[in-house]
């Protein structure tokens, strides 16, 4: 989907999130054409999912855990039987979308908020096309909505009202909701769940490091580097016109760009930052990707969605029937 269609490159409507199925049901067809080639090998999926459910016993086989040992029926028959359960499928999936006033930006294509929306649309429609409960965050500098994840479409519409009700508030210069939200993920999030955090990552210190670092340690997590050209380099030493619009009035600023040894500092900054992002990503396994204001929307999250392909195996529809000690780790 190319941006030009969509109607402001600085704001969304609930009804543009809504239509944005019919871009996710391509991106499907897109991904399932890419994969259609077998593969050799077995594959282990690192996601551990919410549980096991039930299904039945059968006898203890060498290898099986003890604990699992079901020793109504083993006094019953007066042969040691195990219990069976099935991989439970349905996974939960966070979307949590940064709306900082940072976000609220953009030099080309459109603001890094809109691409955090709109990829949040993309990648939701798509969860809910594999069955899974979708939720998630959606902060701004100074207020925060967390959306419990939910079967169907509940949850994602859920989400998107969040992202609409965003673009209302007002910018602040000094918000809390950065940590906050990072200490919900920690707190809040069911071990297993598949999180995507889609945010320019600015303004994250050595606490916000450290606070994400440990909400990481039990979740399935891609972190989407939302970034516009500007972020990689400054342009030329000068003054620039910039307009800042929103529901209520039109601004305009001038942005003073300076010489060659301010460029150096503005881009060591964000390359550091950057780093340190996916050095942290790295340690726990996790994926980094990042996605341009001026790339195309599909092309963004194709991008997405492969990373989330590469570290977890996909699952067949048919349930599996195991015993726990022989649970993906």
């Amino acid at each position: 989907m190319k941006t030009k269609q969509f109607a402001s490159p600085a704001s969304t409507s609930l009804d543009e999130l809504v239509k944005l199925r019919a871009a996710s049901q391509a991106l499907q067809r897109r991904i399932k054409k890419k994969t259609a080639a077998p593969q050799s090998g077995g594959a282990v999926s690192r996601r551990l999912g919410r549980g096991l459910d039930f299904a039945e016993v059968r006898e203890y086989q060498p290898g099986d855990d003890v604990r699992m040992i079901d020793w109504k029926v083993t006094a019953r028959t007066g042969k040691t039987h195990t219990k069976l359960f099935v991989e439970e499928r349905e996974r939960p999936v966070l979307l949590v979308v940064d709306f900082r006033a940072s976000m609220r930006f953009g030099t080309r294509g459109m603001y890094k908020s809109m691409l955090a929306a709109r990829l949040a649309a993309l990648l939701g429609w798509s969860a809910v096309a594999a069955r899974d409960r979708v939720g998630g965050f959606v902060y701004t500098d100074d207020w925060h909505e967390e959306v419990r994840p939910q079967a169907g479409r509940t949850g994602l519409m859920s989400l998107f009202r969040a992202i609409t009700h965003s673009q209302q508030r007002m910018p602040t210069a000094n918000g809390t909701q950065l940590e906050s939200t990072l200490r919900r993920l920690q707190h809040g999030v069911h071990s297993g769940s598949s999180v995507i955090l889609l945010s320019d990552f600015n303004g994250f210190d050595d606490l916000a490091f450290t606070t994400l670092g440990n909400a990481l340690q039990k979740l399935d997590a891609v972190a989407v580097h939302v970034c516009d050209p500007i972020d990689f380099a400054l342009p030329s030493a000068g003054h620039y016109p910039l307009t800042a619009n929103n529901d209520r009035e039109r601004r305009r600023y001038v942005m003073a760009i300076g010489g060659k040894s301010e460029q150096h500092r503005y881009q060591e900054k964000f390359l550091a930052r950057q780093q340190a992002l996916q050095t942290l990503l790295a340690q726990q396994r996790h994926h980094y990707v990042m996605a341009r204001t001026d790339q195309p929307l599909a092309d963004a999250a194709m991008s997405i969605v492969s990373r989330q392909a590469s570290s977890s195996q996909s699952l067949s529809s048919q349930s599996t029937r195991l015993p726990v000690h022989e649970r993906a780790s």
